[in-house]
């Protein structure tokens, strides 16, 4: 049932932004979004395949770069955000005016550089921090192992200690994975904040990780069925690809129009 105005929740207030209040909807709204995505795909299917086909092309030239001691690793997920905010850009200005075009796909480079390469500096860098850390803690746990056999350490103890260590690391790697989930839940709709409502970085995660908490139901839920078509996008030699990236952006802008922008009871639609 649509809600009159003045029962949406207002938003809040912060400095020259206004800044949405996240809501809550049931965890049955995630195939609306799906939906949604969808009928926007196929409004414009030659725009969005050609922004796919151009964002993945980018995105496997950016992960050349990785070898590279710690420049590399930051490459892809700054392009990334940005990429997925000139789509994200796009899917507005074709649930607004019906219309959309491949050169929308450059709207993050234009609009916010700024804020979203900020974004994509808070998701690469504990990564890249933790991937060290983890390298020296297993470089550095065997050559103490190694040394102390060499000088007259037993099997047993090198054994002890190497299974001491990996124990540690898998302690240390639940802890990272818990960690990155909730970066992740706080990167999902922050590059459409920014967008959208001009967002400053910080407050645009903390509004995506409180909204993706909030509906975590949804959440989980859209992530499973969104995996298994991710699987299934690869089986025609990875053709699927092309639909799978405007699919998932168009219930990304979908579920941020519902959660932060749209009354509680209305589908967004990004095709019409």
């Amino acid at each position: 049932m649509t809600q009159s105005p003045s029962s949406i929740t207002p938003p809040a207030r912060h400095g020259r932004h206004h800044l949405p209040v996240p809501q809550r909807v049931p965890a049955s709204r995630c195939f609306s979004w799906l939906a949604s995505g969808w009928r926007m795909y196929a409004a414009h299917p030659a725009d969005w395949t050609l922004m796919a086909l151009c964002s993945f092309v980018l995105l496997a030239l950016a992960t050349l770069l990785v070898p590279i001691p710690l420049i590399g690793p930051i490459v892809p997920p700054l392009l990334l955000t940005l990429l997925l905010g000139g789509m994200l850009h796009a899917a507005a200005s074709q649930m607004q005016d019906g219309q959309t075009h491949f050169l929308q796909l450059f709207e993050g480079f234009r609009r916010h550089p700024g804020n979203l390469t900020l974004i994509g500096l808070f998701y690469a860098a504990p990564l890249i921090l933790a991937h060290l850390l983890v390298m020296l803690a297993l470089g550095g746990g065997l050559l103490v192992s190694l040394f102390g056999l060499s000088v007259g350490g037993t099997i047993n103890t090198f054994a002890s200690d190497l299974i001491s260590m990996l124990v540690d690391l898998g302690i240390a790697l639940g802890v990272f994975l818990v960690l990155w989930g909730l970066l992740l839940l706080a990167m999902l709709f922050a590059p459409a904040l920014v967008m959208e409502v001009k967002a400053p970085p910080l407050d645009a995660m903390r509004l995506s990780l409180t909204a993706s908490l909030r509906n975590i139901g949804a959440i989980l839920l859209l992530a499973f069925i969104l995996y298994v078509l991710f699987v299934l996008a690869l089986i025609p030699l990875g053709l699927g690809v092309l639909l799978y990236i405007p699919l998932v952006v168009g219930t990304l802008h979908a579920a941020y129009q519902d959660l932060f922008a749209a009354p509680a009871g209305e589908t967004p639609d990004a095709g019409q």
